[in-house]
């Protein structure tokens, strides 16, 4: 018994710290409000806005100082609609800017008498969107950050006693009549709360507090009583405010109605008979009426519509007056609602619904948010991962699991995009990292990042008034293609083909799945012509280079005393010997030594005119930099780093054309590579695989295993010589 009691003594203790509402009287409000008055006067808008705020943050920008920047940035998301779900919403970079930007301005007034419809098509993850922001909404009121008053009254009149709730959960401040209300908070709030004094008498955030009413029924208790007792004193002493509890499934504070959701033939007034009868004995018969509709419960609440489609359409025309003007008729009476009201709605149900005569009006007051299907790479994969786990990155090499990513999303885009059209003309010379109508450039641009392949020219041509263009582009983007529901389902296919084989999935098993793993009705639906052959050699020609920079020993030593010499040498003549003062080694100048060097820098083969320009026009910017400073470190110049730069970057290029990485036993010993085989080949190609699988593990995130077979990849798929 012993157990069960300090058992059920904790579960006590728990409930009731957490559980227990803390009721404050209307001068300890006020003490509370005075201290925190960003945290307590708040009405619904700010609420949700600070909810979004506190679990999604700022924002991190790729490219702070940038001055083209258009405010674009990543936002996490994972915190208001994926931790702690069983059903996880993931949003792209496009839609969590909308969002963002939405939310900022519901704080400010300026979508306050609106009804805000999140349209987007069928399997775009609407419902689950919403759900989880509701579910963080109630979880973030649980919070001290979260906690919002609500009105409850106290009333103790000539021994009769009665406790009645406002059931419009209207804010304790608004109890105080709206002509006394400036004054009252000038005077209440500390001077040393300027700043904030002046936000909240001319900022629209707050223009609620001097503009609202406080509810009919509240009204008419405060009036009754102040009348009755004829201290204003008194009455306050019976004003409480309790935190404002937001209960989905109970409707308070909460009320979704889904479409099948019938409405009750006739609207009817809601009522307590009990708190009316002492009402009545206190104050007299009908001079306070505890009266009020639906609407009251999700005053300063959340109103939602789940798809507005069936009985649903009912409900948003019915919600006219009320959106409009705040106002709804409960028989004689006049109720005020301001509610926050979110929406549902598929592309198709927009037609019909403005098709009724009844909605013409309404539209203005109609503020749409699209949810289309994912854009960006980072967000597809990462529900991949919410589905099927974070150990499936496991099995695939690096970038093939984006790169199915990719091939879904391709689906989703417009063949044609203006605005890139009009960024970058010419396409063509980035047929290596691109295909032509530039979806993977846009996937890239989409999810906030500026791809390192783009030219310096086409950097700088990437203005505030491109960058605008292209992002609404994409705006326009993700209504069709493969649906999120879709792309779950064919990567589970994908996917459980390849489960349980030793070997990791490569870019092949990808190209081989959605060339005939899908059908071929499928696959002209959806994949567009070429983008595939665009995606491989993407693909190839990035891990060509990530073998090459892998494979490449470079002796710094060496290179500088090449450099350091050829510097020397291109101020003397053809046939001439030097002794170079930085390395002490002996020259003889001839076109056969320049043109080597030359094409060290270059990359390119170069005949004898074009050696002995190159070697003048570098002598030209050596002399210049030597009439500047005769002292100068050589190798601290721009001139030595970029010739550095060059010399390591051509070198790299062609370490795969080296006899050594062109025979049989190369592609032997690496698939050896970490067996007792290994140790029977040749020593120096031992040296160079053992320090590539190094690199590519260190740099480039593969494992061993990966490492390998990427490398047998290269070789099987002939990428040296389709690249050459």
């Amino acid at each position: 018994m012993g157990e069960t009691k300090e058992a059920l003594e904790s579960l006590k203790i728990a409930i009731e710290n957490r559980e227990k509402r803390t009721v404050l009287g209307f001068d300890e409000f006020a003490d509370l409000a005075r201290k925190e008055p960003e945290r307590i006067l708040r009405n619904i808008f700010q609420l949700f806005h600070s909810m979004v705020k506190m679990y999604v943050g700022e924002g991190k920008d790729e490219y702070p100082g940038d001055p083209e920047s258009i405010g674009f940035v990543e936002y996490d998301c994972s915190k208001i609609f994926a931790e702690g779900s069983d059903a996880p919403f993931f949003a792209d970079t496009l839609f969590a800017n909308r969002f963002v930007r939405q939310v900022s301005g519901l704080s400010q007034g300026a979508q306050q008498n609106k009804i805000h419809v999140f349209k987007g098509p069928h399997g775009c993850g609407k419902s689950t969107f919403l759900n989880n922001l509701l579910r963080k909404f109630e979880e973030y009121t649980e919070t001290r950050e979260g906690q919002g008053f609500e009105i409850f009254w106290d009333i103790s009149v000539n021994e009769t006693k009665i406790e009645v709730p406002c059931p419009s959960h209207d804010h304790p401040i608004l109890i105080i009549p709206k002509r006394y209300r400036a004054d009252f908070l000038n005077k209440l709030l500390p001077d040393s709360m300027q700043d904030f004094k002046r936000k909240l008498l001319a900022s629209k955030e707050y223009a609620w507090i001097f503009e609202n009413e406080v509810c009919t029924i509240c009204k008419s208790i405060f009036w009754a009583l102040f009348d009755k007792l004829g201290s204003l004193e008194k009455v306050l002493d019976m004003v409480r405010a309790r935190p404002y509890i937001f209960d989905r499934r109970l409707g308070e504070g909460i009320s979704v109605f889904n479409p099948g959701d019938r409405l009750p033939e006739k609207a009817f007034a809601m009522s307590d008979r009990q708190i009316q009868m002492k009402l009545d004995k206190i104050f007299g018969v009908s001079l306070v009426k505890y009266v009020y509709s639906k609407h009251a419960k999700t005053n300063n609440g959340i109103y939602v519509l789940m798809d507005i489609k069936s009985h649903n359409v009912d409900r948003l025309l019915e919600l006219h007056n009320v959106i409009s003007e705040g106002v709804h008729k409960v028989d004689d009476i006049e109720e005020r609602v301001n509610s926050l009201f979110l929406a549902l709605m598929n592309p198709e149900d927009k037609a019909a619904v403005e098709k009724e005569t009844k909605a013409e009006s309404f539209q203005g007051r109609i503020q749409y948010n699209e949810i289309r299907y994912v854009l960006d790479v980072p967000t597809e994969v990462n529900i991949y991962c919410g589905v099927f786990g974070n150990e499936i990155k496991s099995r695939f090499l690096p970038r093939v699991l984006e790169n199915f990513a990719r091939v879904i999303i391709s689906s989703r885009m417009k063949p044609d995009c203006a605005p890139l059209k009009e960024w970058i003309p010419n396409f063509r010379e980035y047929s290596k990292y691109c295909d032509e109508p530039g979806r993977l450039l846009r996937m890239s641009i989409y999810g906030g990042v500026i791809p390192s392949w783009l030219s310096d020219e086409d950097k700088k041509k990437f203005t505030k008034q491109v960058r605008h263009k292209l992002i609404a582009e994409g705006e326009s983007e993700g209504e069709e293609g493969v649906t999120g529901r879709e792309s779950i389902g064919l990567f589970s296919d994908f996917f459980i083909r390849h489960e349980g084989k030793p070997n990791l999935i490569n870019m092949g098993h990808v190209t081989e799945y959605f060339k005939h793993g899908i059908g071929r009705d499928r696959r002209d639906k959806y994949i567009p012509p070429d983008f595939m052959v665009s995606l491989v050699k993407w693909y190839d020609y990035t891990v060509l280079s990530e073998i090459k920079e892998a494979l490449y020993f470079y002796n710094k030593d060496q290179i500088m005393e090449d450099i350091l010499n050829y510097l020397c040498a291109v101020s003397y003549d053809i046939g001439s010997k030097a002794i170079c003062p930085s390395t002490g080694k002996e020259l003889e100048v001839t076109l056969d030594y320049l043109k080597a060097l030359g094409t060290c820098f270059t990359g390119k083969e170069m005949s004898n005119n074009a050696a002995r320009n190159y070697a003048e026009e570098i002598q030209k910017r050596y002399t210049e930099l030597i009439a500047k400073d005769w002292h100068v470190n050589i190798t601290e110049t721009e001139l030595y780093k970029e010739l550095s730069g060059a010399y390591i970057r051509n070198l790299k290029e062609k370490v795969l054309h080296q006899p050594l990485f062109k025979t049989e036993s190369f592609r032997d010993a690496v698939k050896a590579f970490g067996t007792e085989i290994f140790e029977t080949f040749d020593t120096r190609l031992k040296e160079h695989i053992a320090h590539m699988i190094k690199v590519l593990v260190e740099k480039f995130c593969y494992t061993e295993q990966g490492a390998q077979e990427i490398c047998l990849y290269m070789i099987d798929q002939k990428l040296v010589e389709k690249f050459s």
